[in-house]
């Protein structure tokens, strides 16, 4: 039987962006997670009203915990677009994490102080279906070095890998990018953006 899980993407990612906020609290006065639509987020409006700031940018693709019956031990998988999509980001000046909260029901998942994170930039090709298998004591079995971490604080050290600064156009071309880059398409598909895994983005700046 292969692992599944009790949770979506979307559900593990309610419990993930307060976490990433917090830890950016401390760096930015504005710290703004959104989930982009073209036509919302990258519409018209949008521009008109956010067109006159600069910010930094993160991504995060949530990960969900798989399980096995009778097994205590969390599978989290790292898929081929998850990869991809992260090595684009970090071309385009966007770093990218991803997050998975370490729990094996609702109500685990209700009172979860415990994540895993991993630094995506470590990621390459040969390591598409990874599956980090976590045992009950939080601790990976062959844990590859530098690829994940248990801190939070450390996101503020990834952050800063890159100088670059976005405004609202160039964020919503550079999303584009990655969303068809993570899918192996050459140019910007409407249709492509709205299926697959999609990064969590958050938008940050100081006055």
């Amino acid at each position: 039987m292969n692992p599944t899980s009790f949770v979506c993407e979307r559900s593990a990612e309610y419990m993930l962006v307060p976490q990433v906020i917090e830890a950016l609290r401390n760096k930015f006065r504005y710290v703004v997670p959104i989930y982009p639509w073209i036509s919302r987020e990258g519409g018209k409006i949008s521009k008109l009203v956010n067109g006159s700031y600069a910010f930094k940018v993160l991504g995060l693709y949530p990960r969900r915990p798989k399980l096995l019956p009778n097994d205590e031990r969390i599978i989290v998988k790292f898929s081929e677009q998850i990869i991809y999509g992260a090595k684009a980001g970090q071309e385009l000046g966007i770093p990218i994490i991803a997050g998975c909260p370490l729990a094996k029901s609702f109500w685990e998942l209700s009172e979860c102080e415990d994540f895993l994170w991993a630094d995506l930039a470590e990621f390459n090709t040969d390591d598409i279906d990874y599956c980090a298998v976590v045992n009950a004591r939080g601790v990976i079995a062959e844990e590859p070095e530098g690829y994940f971490f248990k801190d939070i604080s450390r996101v503020s050290e990834i952050i800063d890998r890159s100088d670059k600064h976005f405004n609202i156009s160039t964020f919503i071309d550079a999303i584009k990018e990655i969303k068809m880059r993570s899918r192996g398409a050459e140019r910007y598909i409407p249709m492509y953006f709205m299926g697959g895994y999609k990064p969590v983005y958050f938008l940050l700046a100081n006055p």
